[in-house]
């Protein structure tokens, strides 16, 4: 889920169009395990201050399809898979259920 800050970002035409050219560049192949690209990474990690920079956010160069378990391995650095009761929250912490 998007942050507070970038969900106008995620909305916006212009990120639409880019995320769609990215999944079409790769056939809507993910680029890490080869099924199909539901997500789009981006390479450098958006932020308060660099999401109005197109050469950042919307740079094709710098949009990764990726799978939804690949995209989390990537942002967040886990494999999603914890003990029963548990759950990685949207910032990527581990809670209990």
């Amino acid at each position: 889920m998007a942050k507070a800050w970038a969900k106008a970002f995620y909305n916006s035409r212009a990120w639409k169009n880019a995320r769609r050219e990215a999944l079409r560049q790769n056939y809507y192949t993910c680029v890490d395990c080869d099924s199909r690209a539901e997500e789009v990474h981006h390479e450098i990690e958006l932020t308060p201050e660099n999401i109005n920079d197109p050469n950042i956010a919307l740079n094709p160069k710098l949009l990764t399809p990726l799978c939804h378990n690949c995209h989390t391995k990537r942002t967040k650095g886990c494999t999603g898979a914890v003990d029963d009761g548990y759950y990685f929250d949207d910032e990527g912490q581990v809670k209990k259920r």
